[in-house]
């Protein structure tokens, strides 16, 4: 079996596995419609993947309010093993046209999804309570957003804040704020724009850093060959990456030599990977002790996209 790897999530001390699980696709139907790859599993199989990723060391798990039926499953699958769980959750407070509550309605918005949160998942408190999809309309709030967090936290249901972004410009602005204990960002071998700023940014503030999209919705992997033809040079990008990894030859499949880019970047401190089943939980597992020589890692770095139309899966129209 793969040794894990621990890591210090930034300041709220929480030791927490470099490998965290992802659990969207548990709760819903979630990324590229490729064969044997696609469709949420059935509770009795997520409840069972939620144990083998225990049992195998992972004790990171990232879930939200917005996962369809995630929570509740989840809340099924750590009944008696919630104290093995560093567990991560999400409140929404966007309304349906995209603006955000203001003043004492979106404290009482955010409060009763953290009281519904933990009715779902099963316990008194989360380990770490994120805002999702953390924009400027939530940033223009970061006193009440504080107030939130700090009522949360004297209550005991939350022992540290965070938030979830898209893009590079975003996370900055909230380090800015020192609103969050944590921060949850995109980050692959085609997404690094926040390496250069925010990365070290966060690692200076003692802000913990969990990256998702590793495997950007599984366009870096063989699923690309389904990306519809609008998507075409991210198809032919994904083509270029996987025949890198194989030229390397260093034995790795595409998920792994991603899963590995990302974790050698020092100021991460966990890589969230969407897993939806058995299997491909064992396929991810060699990449924490995966070493990509220099060579690599510079042409890895190379394939860098700025283009938000295609590191951005909200944008892809499918």
């Amino acid at each position: 079996m793969t040794a894990m790897q621990y890591r210090t999530l930034g300041r709220t001390q929480l030791l927490v596995s470099a490998l965290a699980l992802g659990t969207v696709e548990l709760g819903m139907d979630y990324g590229i419609d490729a064969p044997g790859h696609f469709g949420r599993p059935s509770e009795m199989a997520a409840i069972h993947l939620v144990h083998a990723t225990l049992d195998a060391g992972i004790n990171f798990i990232d879930t939200a309010r917005a996962y369809g039926e995630s929570e509740a499953v989840l809340g099924k699958a750590l009944h008696g093993r919630r104290d093995q769980v560093v567990l991560a959750t999400k409140v929404a407070v966007h309304q349906p046209d995209g603006s955000v509550p203001t003043g004492a309605a979106l404290r009482r918005q955010m409060l009763d999804s953290l009281e519904t949160s933990l009715r779902l998942l099963q316990t008194d408190y989360v380990d770490l309570w994120q805002i999702h999809n953390v924009d400027t309309a939530v940033l223009t709030q970061h006193a009440e957003v504080a107030s939130v967090f700090a009522e949360a936290r004297r209550g005991g249901k939350i022992r540290g804040a965070g938030g979830s972004f898209y893009g590079a410009e975003l996370p900055a602005q909230a380090l800015d704020l020192d609103l969050f204990d944590v921060l949850q960002v995109t980050f692959s071998v085609f997404d690094q724009r926040l390496a250069a700023q925010v990365l070290p940014l966060a690692q200076a503030q003692n802000v913990g850093v969990m990256v998702r999209s590793v495997l950007l919705k599984g366009a870096l992997t063989e699923r690309a060959e389904f990306l519809p033809d609008h998507l075409e040079n991210l198809r032919a990008r994904s083509r270029h990456y996987r025949r890198l990894v194989a030229e390397a030859g260093l034995g790795l499949t595409a998920a792994q030599a991603a899963i590995a880019f990302a974790l050698a970047q020092p100021q991460i401190s966990a890589v969230l990977v969407g897993i939806r089943s058995q299997e491909e939980l064992a396929e991810n597992l060699p990449a924490l002790t995966a070493a990509l020589p220099a060579s690599l890692l510079k042409e890895l770095e190379a394939l860098r996209v700025d283009d938000e139309n295609l590191v951005n899966p909200g944008m892809w129209g499918i």
